[in-house]
């Protein structure tokens, strides 16, 4: 009986058999005698998850199917995701976007996968209580006063932007 292996998924991975036959990358499908109990195996990328079986097969663990007749099995993957948090210290204010993010007063953060890229820009504080200048980045392989671009994200990740509060400048006339 034929014996057929789908991957489903954002993700990547493989499925292999014992006894041998099946090694989903690249051969998904194996004929095996009545009778015989096949074992499957989900081995996720480096860059997925093994989420869950499904057809004849469910959970995470190994799947085992006796071949009694045709069957299928779902190999899920998904891909990794992760934190890109944005934190902001000093004394001025300012506001941060990118990949979805609109980070104003305070603390803000995305779910990306893996190996995603987000490029952030920063905007000082412009009202007068918020007055203030843009000192820099800093984590997330970002540094400096210029534009935040932080590549292949493959764990979670902060971000600090610094503002400094510029001081008022009263000039007075008499």
């Amino acid at each position: 009986y034929d014996l057929t292996v789908t991957r489903a998924g954002n993700g990547t991975g493989t499925v292999t058999s014992a006894p041998a036959g099946i090694s989903c990358g690249t051969d998904c499908m194996e004929s095996y005698p009545f009778n015989t109990m096949v074992t499957l195996t989900a081995a996720p990328s480096v860059s997925s998850n093994f989420s869950g079986w499904g057809g004849a097969c469910a959970g995470t663990g190994t799947c085992t199917v006796t071949m009694t007749q045709a069957r299928s099995v779902t190999a899920t993957f998904t891909l990794k995701t992760f934190t890109l948090r944005i934190t902001k210290s000093g004394t001025g204010a300012g506001t941060v976007t990118g990949g979805g993010l609109n980070c104003g007063t305070t603390t803000c953060a995305i779910t990306v996968n893996y190996g995603a890229s987000v490029t952030l820009s920063q905007t000082p504080g412009s009202t007068p209580a918020t007055l203030s200048t843009f000192n820099g980045w800093s984590g997330g392989g970002c540094s400096g006063a210029l534009g935040c671009t932080v590549s292949n994200i493959t764990a979670n990740t902060v971000v600090n932007a610094q503002y400094t509060l510029r001081p008022n400048i009263m000039f007075v006339t008499t």
